[in-house]
């Protein structure tokens, strides 16, 4: 009977410790943040069953399906692509313009066409003075006024002829 006695005293020593435990700030601290999460749950599971939140998680479900799907059409079609060899022809090409592009033949052949273009602005340029002067001086001499009389009167003639 003494262990008993000993166990029962021992049970109401530890019951008595936990309820002080249980009494202490920390605890009741605990307890205070337990409840105040315990009624941000229940608000956000208010806030859920409602309609238009139903109806949005819906919308967001059927999005995600929508970028799924989208997602495996568009590896089908690199499958596809990659399958035709596009992909592969497409990069030689671009090797081959960046070689064609660096090669010295190239570098050559477009300073020659450089030359060449201005060569051709250089006579273009020596041309329309030429032309200038030349305009310069049948107004001077009024050849310039006689040619448009002559092309006036061929015109009247064409058209004379021409009824």
């Amino acid at each position: 009977m003494g262990d008993k006695l000993k166990d029962i005293r021992q049970t109401t020593s530890d019951a008595v410790e936990i309820l002080r435990t249980l009494g202490s700030p920390e605890v009741y601290g605990s307890l205070e943040k337990i409840s105040q999460t315990t009624q941000g749950v229940k608000g956000i599971m208010e806030s859920i069953t409602r309609p238009e939140m139903v109806k949005n998680i819906e919308n967001m479900r059927l999005a995600v399906e929508a970028i799924e799907n989208t997602s495996k059409r568009v590896e089908t079609l690199v499958i596809e692509i990659k399958k035709t060899g596009l992909f592969e022809k497409a990069s030689e090409t671009l090797v081959a313009a960046r070689n064609s592009l660096t090669s010295e033949d190239n570098k050559k052949n477009t300073s020659e066409l450089m030359a060449e273009i201005r060569e051709m602005l250089l006579s273009i340029r020596l041309l329309v003075d030429e032309l200038k002067l030349t305009i310069n001086t049948s107004r001077r001499s009024g050849l310039l006024h006689d040619v448009e009389e002559a092309a006036k009167e061929a015109s009247d003639f064409y058209h004379t002829v021409k009824e």
